[in-house]
Order: C-alpha cells, then structure tokens, then sequence
C-alpha cells in the first residue's frame, strides 16, 4: 500500500490496510459526496440536509412524523433539527400539525404543493449524480456501495 497526495493506492486486501487507513479513506469519501451532491443543490437553494429531511417527511405520508422519530431516523440532535425545521418551513416545504393525541409535540409535515418540485430536483440529481459518479463507479458497484452502508447503518 502505498499513500501520495492523501489519496490510498494499490489497495488489494484487507491485510494491508490499518484501521486508521480505512478512517481516513471512509472521511475522505463521506466529504467528497456531501459536497458533490451540496454543489447540486445549491441551484434548489437547498444543502443536502435540508434534502435528507424533506425527503423523510415526504416518505412519512400526510400524517407526518414527529421531530423525535425524524431525528432518530437521521442521526442527529432535536436542537439542529428544529432549526432546520423552521429554515424548510420558511422555504414552505414542510408545516407543523399539532398532535392531538400529546400537545406537547407536533408532527412534521411534507407540503405537497411542492411534490411537483421535489419530483423535479429529484430527477435532476440522479442524472447529475449519475454522469459524475459513472466516471468513477459502475452502476453495479454504486448499488454494492449502497448495500453496505446500509449493512453499517444496523451495528449498533
């Protein structure tokens, strides 16, 4: 194994790679797609995110999920996702509706006035992300990358 420029070549087994190198090499991935895919979206005036969670509340349908459950299913702290929240709320795509159930929470909405604007830049980020990340990886060997993390996503 040999390393020039931060960048790891003639990685052929396990065996070669520290822990440390495989860290290095995951970071060094993690940063080059957010930024890629934060690029594409700045057309939308949204950060990739912002997409995350929109995205999420969508898929939850017309009754929402509430921010506990949302900040579960991303990872994240209710401080960051309640700012985010209002930012998307600003920018329409998601509203507050009371839960009737617990006054004390809420339920994230999706705004479906904006599905026809989401299908749009959902359409618009595959091609984009295709055309760019086809030049490193197959079709195949994106979809073995997809697979893994979300074995990884499981270990708890």
């Amino acid at each position: 194994m040999s390393v020039s420029n931060g960048k790891f070549h003639n990685v052929n087994s396990l065996s070669e790679l520290q822990t440390y190198h495989v860290g290095v090499i995951e970071a060094a991935a993690h940063r080059a797609l957010r930024q890629h895919k934060d690029s594409l979206l700045k057309g939308y005036d949204l950060t990739g995110v912002e997409w995350y969670i929109i995205g999420t509340v969508a898929d939850a349908g017309t009754s929402g999920i509430r921010t506990t459950d949302l900040a579960n299913i991303l990872g994240t702290t209710l401080g960051f996702l309640t700012k985010t929240i209002a930012l998307l709320e600003a920018k329409d795509y998601l509203f507050k509706k009371a839960n009737a159930e617990d006054a004390r929470s809420s339920f994230i909405c999706f705004n479906e006035k904006k599905r026809k604007v989401i299908d749009e830049i959902e359409i618009a980020l595959r091609v984009k992300l295709r055309e760019s990340i086809y030049d490193q990886v197959s079709p195949e060997e994106l979809m073995t990358y997809i697979k893994v993390m979300q074995k990884f996503s499981q270990i708890k």
